[in-house]
């Protein structure tokens, strides 16, 4: 079974689920038409794999609110968290960028591939060079 990351700061969710309420942001399913929205207006994303398989994202920031990792798994524990740009040319849909950065479960390589293939199962290719990946362990 892949590794489970769980969330490293438990103890702000419920500001982290005000936050969110108060920017109206609720988690979205990829593909969705409200996930297509927001790429269509090339706004910056987050997203998690639950370890129900899903793909949730939602905006990385709306209305002056950060919005957490956390917020997406309702604190649960993930396969992978991640940061992502979307860009749409002619009906397909890509990643243009795609890395691990996520303070709040500081997910690993092999959860940024988890991401990686969450998003191609889901139809949304992930461009080559789209991938970043930070090392929550290094010094």
């Amino acid at each position: 079974m892949p590794r489970l990351h769980h969330n490293h700061l438990p103890t702000g969710l419920s500001q982290e689920q005000a936050a969110a309420r108060r920017a109206d942001v609720v988690p979205v399913e990829i593909p969705s038409a409200a996930f297509e929205a927001l790429a269509a207006a090339r706004v910056r994303m987050i997203s998690v794999v639950p370890v129900n398989g899903a793909l949730l994202a939602a905006p990385r920031r709306h209305h002056d609110e950060d919005i957490s990792h956390a917020v997406l798994a309702d604190g649960g524990p993930v396969l992978a968290a991640d940061e992502f740009d979307a860009e749409i040319i002619g009906p397909q849909f890509f990643v243009s960028s795609l890395n691990n950065m996520s303070g709040h479960y500081q997910p690993s390589a092999d959860g940024l591939a988890i991401a990686h293939r969450a998003f191609e199962t889901a139809g949304i290719s992930v461009r080559p060079d789209a991938i970043n990946s930070y090392d929550w362990e290094a010094p």
